[in-house]
């Protein structure tokens, strides 16, 4: 029984896990993740400047909009029948009488 015993015992000698070589499955996953948030933040960062440009264009129309209204009322304010009636009325003022008028060459 000796003989079974001894037959049976295994020496290890040389034993050694293997073991990957991690560090380069961490550097390459490490890369992987560094990629992906590059490619997420500049997404957000188009989406955000995207939403940026859409507010001024809309800003854009709107001062336009109000340039429209501030033009047609100069034109309102500036019609030579209105302005003639408040001289007339505001200030006073009336038609010169011909010996008034002199030019000047």
């Amino acid at each position: 029984m000796s003989e079974a015993v001894s037959q049976a015992t295994i020496k290890i000698t040389e034993f050694s896990f293997y073991r990957p070589r991690l560090s380069s499955v961490f550097v390459a996953i490490l890369l992987v993740s560094l990629l992906s948030l590059l490619f997420v933040w500049s997404r957000i960062h188009a989406i955000n400047l995207e939403y940026g440009i859409s507010s001024l264009e809309r800003d854009i129309r709107s001062h336009g909009n109000q340039i429209k209204e501030l033009k047609m009322e100069v034109a309102f304010l500036a019609r030579d029948e209105r302005i003639e009636k408040l001289a007339r009325k505001e200030l006073g003022l009336r038609t010169p009488s011909p010996g008034q008028i002199i030019r000047v060459e």
